[in-house]
This record gives C-alpha cells, sequence and structure tokens, in this order.
C-alpha cells in the first residue's frame, strides 16, 4: 500500500487554499466548516499531474494550517 502524506494547496506556511491527505490507501479533505476531515475518493482523479500546484507538507505542519476554502 503507498505510504500516508499530507498535501496543501496554495500553501504559504500558515494559510492553504484546501488541504488533503492521503490515509490507509484513502483521500480525505480537511472541511474547515467541519473542522474535521471528510473523506473524498474523487481527489484521486484530480490529484494525478497536479505536482506543480500542491505542495506535500508533513501531518505537524497540517495541524497547523488555516484552511482558507
Amino acid at each position: 500500500m503507498p505510504e500516508d502524506f499530507y498535501f496543501a494547496y496554495g500553501y504559504n506556511g500558515k494559510t492553504a487554499t484546501r488541504l488533503y491527505r492521503f490515509i490507509n490507501g484513502n483521500f480525505e479533505r480537511f472541511s474547515p466548516e467541519a473542522k474535521a476531515w471528510e473523506a473524498d475518493p474523487g481527489q484521486s482523479r484530480i490529484f494525478v499531474g497536479e505536482d506543480l500546484d500542491y505542495e506535500e507538507i508533513t501531518e505537524e505542519q497540517a495541524n497547523k494550517i488555516t484552511v482558507l476554502v
């Protein structure tokens, strides 16, 4: 199984427009409204080929980000 990782779009060190993680083979998006991770299986189709648009980050960085969208 692929390694777990976190990634953010529009990341500037403190905020991000979108925040995702790949955990146990599943994509999840952080919902700022719910303040919780929500399943987002559709991200797997978008993720491929977008490596110039996002930044891979650590779990610790992800826990400190304010998500704007």
